[in-house]
């Protein structure tokens, strides 16, 4: 009989969790220092703010407003198409000719967690930008969302159920 008591608080706590996870927002896991560039600066200036934060990207600005996102990806795929194109100039393109034919996708607080992943995992992105009502609110990565995960799954911190 204490064996089935000790099953039954365990799928107990599992189920607890399995909810927890269900309703979990982005505000719970969101960045709130968000890095920018303005859509006129250099992708020089972008690959130095990525590299000296070690960020998966940063929030591209114009007219004062959020435009999209340039990531590491963006500039590592630009550095390789110059060595192709002479017409190509990483240190001379700005942010915003490099983002110009990119999708934008932010989401607003209050996001489930689940139905962000599905965003990322569906459209291949790494970083979203939380958004309201054209105000910033913050950043969620990949990175964030697995801090969140290990710091509410104890057996991935521990080992042990």
């Amino acid at each position: 009989m204490p064996e089935n008591t000790s099953e039954d608080a365990l799928k107990k706590k599992l189920l607890d969790r399995t909810q927890r996870m269900l309703e979990a927002v982005v505000d719970e896991v969101m960045t709130t220092d968000v890095l920018t560039v303005d859509a006129k600066d250099l992708c020089a200036k972008a690959a130095r703010l990525i590299l000296d934060n070690g960020v998966l990207g940063v929030l591209v600005m114009k007219d004062a407003k959020a435009h999209n996102m340039v990531t590491a990806a963006d500039l590592l795929r630009l550095s390789y198409e110059e060595v192709f194109d002479e017409n190509r100039d990483y240190l001379r393109q700005t942010v915003g000719e490099l983002v110009a034919d990119k999708e934008f996708v932010s989401v607003p607080s209050g996001t489930k967690l689940r139905e962000l992943l599905n965003i990322m995992v569906q459209r291949r992105i790494r970083s979203v930008p939380v958004i309201d009502g054209g105000m910033i609110r913050g950043l969620v990565s990949m990175s964030d969302l697995v801090e969140w995960y290990r710091s509410t799954h104890e057996e991935v911190r521990t080992g042990k159920l």
